[in-house]
């Protein structure tokens, strides 16, 4: 055992010596990377706003991370107490969001040239995969969540070394100790997001196209491809065993109880088969024909049948047995960005679009990687300008959320300023808060919006028993203002009121009517 442990220690110092050594001699891709980090993502040092339920981290973190052990996101609680944040700050998250996603897009070129081995060709993927992960605008909804930030960065970056650690035993016959980082790493990443598992698989299946064309990677046996295969199908199914396992035992011992925001996910029973093929057709349609744009280009599919056809004939070429099994891959490959919309009968939300941000990288990376000079450069040149153009997407939907942010303060300041001089005139000290209605923000007709960003606080859950209320109130108590939420029979009684009362901001749309404020917004 000892000699199994040290001889696991040594493998491990060499991935950390090759790893440096990669660094060292791509620093021009660490230069070009942080340029591009800061183009992207310095907004969200230098401006300050905040999402949807961040307003609870910053008002009561417990509470939230409780919230998430009920729906098995054990593994961001797990990250805020490792880096010590037991206090939401934004800009702490914000800044090591920024880190943990640089380092995972570096780190899986590392990967890169260790599953393929020494080839000229990927001088220039080594230049576009990271910038253009970054810059992917799914990525702008998932980090506008300021409150998870760091932690679903992170995660990101355990997914990628999962896949890592797992291949350092299969491919190279390395010490099977690599099994348990990959599998803790996995639990760690499903726990702290469930669309890891889309984005685990799509790394797998790269590390896998990418290991067949390394000559290097000699497999044992009569069937050595496939028994990989059943391998990386093993370990990705013990990894979800253990997600679920442990989920399980965490909630027993907190004492908490599940709640069925995960189950609501899977819609092919409750809303029927039609509807739910509907939604996964409808989602294909976003991610191949480029459908939204914002969001999702119509380059995908032009890069994945080019690298696609790269790929194909490289694999041939190896005249290797298992070539139908790398077939497979490839196709399961860019079919990978659909699969938790398959499995979930639904529309993927935007911020879980993790495995179509990392496949449409890859892609695109991967066309300039012919051997043909001219052919390579012509590529490079269309792969920087779809950067560029997500990139200027990003930025432009990080700036609607810091106008709609910036917008929500004022209204909540001229509110509050009217609702304590009505109580002071009424004599109230103590008085439930009801805002019946919704107020959009004003942005201009030009501004990029996503399924977040741009969201007022004013018109967020308008469906609860109080409407938009408990979000205000939330977002109010993070700007010093006080204010009482209403019981559902006040809110009921509010919303009676209301109807006679004219639309904020004119005289009159805020009434205090039996010991109640009312707030008419629309």
């Amino acid at each position: 055992m000892k000699k199994l442990c040290s001889d696991f220690w040594s493998e491990l110092k060499g991935s950390a010596s090759r790893f440096s050594a990669f660094a060292g001699s791509h620093k021009g891709v660490i230069g070009v990377l942080t340029l591009a980090l800061l183009f992207l993502y310095g907004v969200r040092i230098f401006y300050y706003d905040f999402s949807i339920d961040s307003e609870a981290a910053l008002s009561s973190q417990q509470e939230l991370l409780d919230s998430w052990l009920t729906i098995d996101r054990f593994g961001l609680v797990f990250t805020k107490k490792l880096f010590l944040m037991n206090i939401f700050v934004p800009y702490v998250s914000n800044f090591l969001m920024i880190l943990a996603l640089g380092f995972s897009a570096f780190f899986f070129d590392f990967c890169v040239k260790e599953w393929k081995g020494e080839d000229r060709c990927y001088r220039l993927f080594y230049y576009i995969f990271p910038i253009a992960y970054v810059s992917a605008p799914c990525l702008a909804e998932q980090f506008f969540f300021t409150l998870q930030s760091f932690e679903i960065a992170w995660a990101g970056l355990l997914c990628i070394a999962a896949v890592y650690c797992f291949s350092r035993w299969l491919f190279w016959r390395e010490s099977f100790l690599w099994i348990a980082p990959s599998l803790i790493f996995m639990v760690w990443a499903f726990g702290s997001y469930q669309a890891f598992a889309g984005l685990f698989i799509s790394v797998a299946l790269v590390s896998f196209l990418l290991a067949y064309q390394n000559p290097s990677v000699q497999l044992r046996g009569k069937y050595p491809w496939l028994l990989c295969c059943v391998k990386y199908i093993a370990v990705f199914c013990i990894g979800l065993v253990l997600y679920v396992l442990a989920g399980k035992v965490i909630r027993l011992y907190y004492g908490i109880d599940a709640t069925d925001y995960v189950n609501n996910m899977f819609l092919w029973k409750t809303i029927g088969f039609r509807a739910a093929l509907r939604n996964v057709l409808s989602d294909c349609a976003r991610i191949y024909l480029g459908n939204w744009s914002v969001f999702f280009h119509w380059m995908f599919t032009p890069a994945m049948v080019i690298c696609g056809a790269l790929l194909l004939n490289r694999g041939h070429n190896m005249k290797r047995t298992g070539f139908p099994l790398y077939v497979t891959a490839l196709i399961l490959l860019a079919l990978s960005p659909t699969f938790l919309s398959v499995v979930g009968g639904t529309h993927q939300p935007l911020r879980g679009q993790l495995a179509y941000v990392f496949v449409f990288a890859f892609f695109l990376a991967g066309i300039t990687t012919f051997t043909k000079k001219s052919l390579a450069l012509l590529c490079c040149l269309i792969s920087v300008f779809v950067t560029l153009r997500q990139g200027q997407s990003m930025t432009q939907l990080f700036h609607t959320a810091f106008v709609t942010y910036n917008q929500d303060k004022d209204l909540a300041s001229s509110v509050y300023e009217r609702i304590e001089q009505i109580a002071a005139d009424n004599g109230m000290e103590d008085y439930p808060v009801v805002f019946v209605g919704s107020r959009s923000a004003n942005l201009t007709d030009g501004a990029q919006r996503g399924e977040m960003i741009g969201v007022s606080f004013f018109e967020w859950d308008a469906s609860s028993y109080c409407g938009s209320t408990g979000r205000i109130i939330g977002f109010c108590d993070t700007l010093g203002y006080d204010m009482e939420l209403p019981t559902p029979e006040e809110a009921a009684f509010a919303q009676t009121q209301a109807a006679s009362m004219p639309v904020w901001p004119a005289t009159g749309s805020v009434q205090a009517v039996d010991g109640i404020m009312i707030i008419r917004l629309s």
